[in-house]
């Protein structure tokens, strides 16, 4: 990958551990070489995230995603638009960013990203790429 990159003249090439879902009881998906990994292999066989999840995120303010079919989801790790704070075939943008679900779910992220599940994998503050 890297010598294909220089050949075609990227000025850089970096790689990201990868987010998997359902990993507390393993996953085909978690690499085995350990640098790799987001996850770590505890003593009772269950996997868990390496990093402390801190209790921030500055994307809730800064930005979002917007699905293919307009759903507006808090970030990317809504992979699958479980907390749908707007859908743009119904409202402006501007509206959906300062409406009560936005509010209600920054609300609910500064009281607690352990209680959001896609908060739970998060890579917010950590290192991810090698």
């Amino acid at each position: 990958m890297y010598r294909l990159a220089k050949e075609a003249g990227v000025d850089e090439v970096k790689l990201k551990t990868a987010q998997v879902y359902d990993y507390e009881d393993g996953n085909p998906f978690i690499p085995t070489i350990e640098k790799y990994a987001r996850y770590t292999l505890q003593a009772d066989g269950k996997w868990k995230v390496k990093h402390v999840l801190a209790n921030h995120c500055w994307k809730m303010w800064h930005s979002c995603v917007i699905s293919w079919d307009g759903l507006v989801v808090p970030c990317c790790f809504d992979k699958d638009a479980t907390h749908r704070l707007g859908d743009l075939k119904e409202k402006p943008f501007d509206e959906i960013w300062h409406d009560a679900s936005y509010q209600n779910f920054r609300s609910k992220l500064k009281t607690g990203r352990s209680e959001i599940d896609i908060c739970t994998n998060c890579t917010e503050g950590c290192k991810v790429f090698f």
